[in-house]
């Protein structure tokens, strides 16, 4: 049964959790612009109250994104520092994937407020297995203009929703169940999702864990 930690950090939201099949601890708080003063307590706090050290861990998990630039760079450099200490393989989560694990729906449309009049959006699906699984790609784009893949009822998740919920509840019409735009991606939720990961594979080295942005950086789209 394989231990894991578990660090999400995409969105307003920071979170730490640790665990396995049979218990997580976790440690979440939604503190915009506080992620860096937030993190180290948070993952001295879930090591201590579990009782493990990162030495008795079998791998990291790490919430990769979409999300903010400066809060996934952080979850993944965190991530890969600690992994990198302790000779830990990594296992990345979808943040998106991460916040339709926290509903119990079968049919999740996840948005994130991804500013500039965009947004991150993604559908997820649960059929006969337990975790959601992604119909589609995962996409960046005008709220007009994302598409919602599937059929049937669904339930809408993330700040997008906050932001956004009348343009798609026009789209969506009766399909729509209704939406909560005050959740976020919790460490828990990668951690549950990244342990089936754990199971099957040895992961990934720590080196090769990467930020998952979907679209560049405003540096980099200013890059000549």
């Amino acid at each position: 049964m394989p231990r894991l930690l578990a660090i999400e950090t995409a969105t307003e939201a920071c979170s730490v959790a640790i665990g396995d099949e049979g218990w997580i601890i976790e440690e979440f708080a939604v503190a915009a612009n506080a992620h860096s003063t937030l993190l180290l307590p948070m993952l001295e706090k879930v090591l201590a109250t579990s009782g493990w050290s990162l030495a008795q861990l079998d791998g990291i998990a790490c919430g990769v994104g979409p999300g903010g630039f400066t809060g996934v760079r952080m979850g993944v450099s965190t991530v890969q520092g600690l992994a990198m200490a302790a000779g830990l393989p990594v296992f990345p989560v979808s943040s998106l994937r991460a916040l339709a694990m926290g509903s119990p729906r079968a049919q999740v449309l996840a948005a994130l407020d991804a500013r500039r009049g965009e947004v991150y959006g993604a559908t997820f699906l649960r059929t006969a297995a337990p975790l959601p699984e992604r119909l589609g790609v995962e996409r960046v784009c005008a709220p007009e203009l994302i598409s919602w893949p599937g059929e049937g009822q669904c339930w809408g998740m993330g700040s997008g929703w906050q932001a956004y919920h009348a343009i798609w509840e026009a789209a969506l019409g009766e399909r729509l169940l209704g939406w909560d735009g005050a959740v976020f991606p919790h460490a828990a939720d990668v951690l549950r999702l990244a342990l089936p990961a754990a199971l099957d594979s040895a992961g990934l080295d720590a080196l090769l864990l990467e930020p998952h942005y979907i679209r560049p950086s405003q540096p980099e789209e200013q890059r000549p």
